[in-house]
């Protein structure tokens, strides 16, 4: 079994759909038998302060080199102002930024909806329905799959 940490980081607006991202997050960490996730949760006030998080996490894992990736998990629903522009393309940009700056995976998990039905439709938790979808359990599957790729390398 091998063993692989990770920093999760959770923005505490719209905590509902939030919670329910790291619901699958953890539903994917629990199918992998063959792996031990040891995570570490963290939340932020917002989607814009993810990419702050998760440069702080990484720099200073950049000493001990003990994470395997960092998650983001946010969502971002459109409101009456151009507010929501704003904040989903500064959060993406930022965390895009800062990902190729990293010497770990950081995955970008936040939703960007146009309204709260949309948002809960990717963030849905009826994991035995086949046609079940949860940005955050497909997030935590990717993370996975860049530790393999990165050893191939």
């Amino acid at each position: 079994m091998k063993n692989i940490n990770a920093a999760i980081i959770l923005s505490e607006f719209n905590i509902d759909v939030v919670e329910n991202l790291y619901l699958g997050v953890k539903k994917c960490f629990d199918e992998n038998n063959q792996i031990n996730i040891n995570e570490k949760k963290i939340y932020v006030p917002g989607a814009f302060e993810l990419a702050y998080m998760a440069k702080e996490i990484q720099i200073k894992d950049l000493k001990i080199k003990q994470l395997d990736f960092i998650i983001t998990l946010g969502c971002v629903i459109k409101g009456e102002t151009a507010h929501f522009e704003y904040i989903s393309g500064a959060c993406a940009n930022s965390l895009s930024i800062l990902n190729l700056q990293s010497h770990i995976p950081i995955m970008f998990g936040v939703i960007t909806a146009y309204n709260k039905s949309q948002a809960v439709e990717r963030s849905q938790i009826n994991f035995d329905n086949k046609d079940n979808y949860n940005i955050g359990y497909n997030v935590a599957k990717a993370a996975i799959s860049m530790i393999d790729s990165i050893k191939k390398i």
